[in-house]
């Protein structure tokens, strides 16, 4: 599977494999701007658009399922989502954010999804800022 996209910013490409495992067991997130994930023609009260101060926020992940694809496939739809809506993300506190948004993610799987704990997962992710 391979995937590519950009803004006038950045530009990525992903590409991954299932090699000899029964099922793809690794996941992955790009997102260009996680400041419009819901629509991303929204624009605030005021008629501006979402975007912050640090100008777009982008995120990437990548997400390796160790043994099982329901963690990995969990994360890939949601850590960026849930990090998203972290009071700290919305104050600009990126680093507390990433910590809150990844506790809120164990919480989301431990309470939710009692049949992924028997997997466990790998996570390597960024997000770009752009400062103006």
């Amino acid at each position: 599977m391979s995937e590519s996209g950009e803004d006038n910013r950045l530009a990525y490409g992903v590409s991954s494999m299932q090699g000899w495992r029964v099922t793809m067991e690794d996941a992955h997130a790009a997102v260009l701007d996680l400041q419009k994930l819901d629509d991303p023609n929204e624009t605030g009260l005021d008629g501006s658009n979402k975007t912050g101060p640090e100008g777009k926020i982008s995120f990437f992940g990548v997400y390796d399922g160790h043994g099982g694809d329901k963690v990995a496939m969990f994360s890939g739809e949601n850590v960026h989502k849930i990090l998203a809506k972290q009071s700290a993300f919305k104050d600009s506190n990126y680093e507390q954010a990433l910590k809150d948004g990844f506790l809120a993610t164990d919480r989301a799987i431990l309470q939710g999804y009692s049949s992924m704990l028997v997997c466990w997962g790998f996570f390597v992710g960024w997000l770009v800022l752009e400062r103006y």
